[in-house]
């Protein structure tokens, strides 16, 4: 047990710096970053986001998306690009909820 907990409380900060490090940005007016060719396409192939909407991706995968970080950039598709900033803030909701 003691190995999980390390890891979560690793993860946990993770999170904290990566929520600061967005807020900042967002605070500075900092423009994200385009994604690159690769993980656009990763992106549109990976996530179902013509098929579910991004409450129910989060409500059935919320628990394996720990790090998620495909709202941290820009893509061309703007539907993609709804989705995944809507799957990044209810995962970020998600993450600031009591005993999540």
């Amino acid at each position: 047990m003691a190995g999980k907990n390390r890891l979560e409380e690793l993860t946990r900060r993770w999170q904290a710096r990566h929520d600061a490090r967005r807020r900042t940005q967002a605070e500075d007016g900092v423009s994200r970053e385009p994604a690159d060719a690769v993980r656009a396409a990763r992106a549109a192939s990976a996530f179902p986001f013509r098929r579910i909407s991004p409450a129910d991706y989060v409500a059935r995968h919320a628990s394996d998306m720990v790090a998620f970080t495909y709202d941290d950039y820009t893509y061309a598709d703007a539907a993609l690009q709804a989705w995944l900033d809507e799957v990044g803030r209810l995962l970020r909701a998600r993450s600031n909820e009591p005993d999540r």
